[in-house]
């Protein structure tokens, strides 16, 4: 995986959550294991319990899809990460 940095800055309410939460999404599902290596960080603990939840809601429901082309690896990911919960790394 490319080391790469991305940084978004906007004010409150302009959905910096949700695409954060869409960018994570993309980098776990390119590789099984990649949410070992990704963090992504918030400022406040309230902004890190929302990602985290978001992250895991939006791969249940892909997962759940029937129509989803990557409803597969979003179960094998959702799976591994609630196994590995420690290593789920938003802070």
């Amino acid at each position: 995986m490319d080391k790469l940095i991305t940084i978004y800055k906007a004010s409150a309410g302009a959905g910096k959550t949700h695409t954060l939460t869409q960018e994570y999404i993309k980098l776990i599902l390119k590789d099984d294991e990649s949410y070992k290596h990704v963090l992504a960080v918030t400022f406040t603990n309230k902004a890190t319990d929302e990602m985290k939840v978001r992250i895991l809601t939006e791969l249940y429901k892909m997962a759940s899809d029937e129509m989803c082309a990557d409803r597969e690896r979003a179960k094998r990911v959702l799976i591994k990460i609630l196994q590995d919960y420690p290593a789920f790394s938003v802070s």
